[in-house]
């Protein structure tokens, strides 16, 4: 996605779900980006092609996709990192592995602290799916999860915006953001009345943008 008036600044932009995403899908927060300057990558994860999901492979995609973005476009001058869902698990995991490939990094409705993750809701919604949820559950529990990494001491908080849905079943912010925040000494905002939906809120992309532009 490339603007038509650019402000020098990417996005790596890494989608929520397992969902296996097309050329023609649209993406409205990332459209929203683009259209106020910045250059973004929607990044299709390896395991959209029929390969096991692999947080650790996820996280390596993500640093050489911002190579790529550096290439294509040199006169980007910072490269952020925008996830949501599972998405911003990678952005956090990568943002820990890799700080010096991003400026920032934006992380929205991410499950942080999978350790100790109540897979109650996840077992109502996907009742059927019992595969899926056993496949879900062992992605997770590939490497440590962003929590752990921020008791280690591997962010930069003054790096960091954590955006959070105050009604959100999947990832209660009292879980994976608040705690998340407070280890990694990043700022965080819960959209109270926002559910598993806070990257589609208008508020939250200008939230994002701001602090990316800061």
């Amino acid at each position: 996605y490339k603007s038509e008036k650019p402000n020098q600044k990417g996005i790596i932009y890494c989608h929520g779900g397992f969902i296996n995403i097309q050329i023609d899908m649209e993406f409205p927060d990332v459209l929203n980006y683009c259209n106020n300057g910045f250059t973004v990558l929607v990044l299709k994860f390896e395991d959209e092609s029929g390969n096991p999901p692999d947080p650790n492979r996820d996280r390596i995609e993500v640093k050489d996709a911002a190579t790529v973005l550096r290439k294509i476009v040199p006169s980007l001058t910072d490269i952020c990192l925008v996830g949501v869902s599972r998405g911003g698990y990678v952005a956090l995991e990568t943002f820990a592995y890799f700080p010096n490939d991003f400026k920032k990094c934006v992380a929205m409705i991410a499950p942080t602290d999978m350790e100790n993750y109540d897979w109650t809701v996840w077992v109502q919604m996907h009742s059927n799916k019992e595969a899926f949820i056993k496949a879900t559950q062992k992605y997770f529990a590939q490497t440590p999860s962003p929590m752990r990494l921020a008791e280690a001491g591997k962010y930069d908080g003054s790096r960091m915006l954590l955006l959070y849905g105050g009604k959100d079943p999947i990832c209660p912010p009292q879980q994976h953001c608040i705690p998340l925040a407070q280890k990694a000494g990043c700022n965080y905002i819960i959209f109270p009345d926002a559910s598993h939906n806070v990257h589609r809120l208008t508020e939250a992309q200008v939230t994002a943008m701001r602090f990316m532009q800061e």
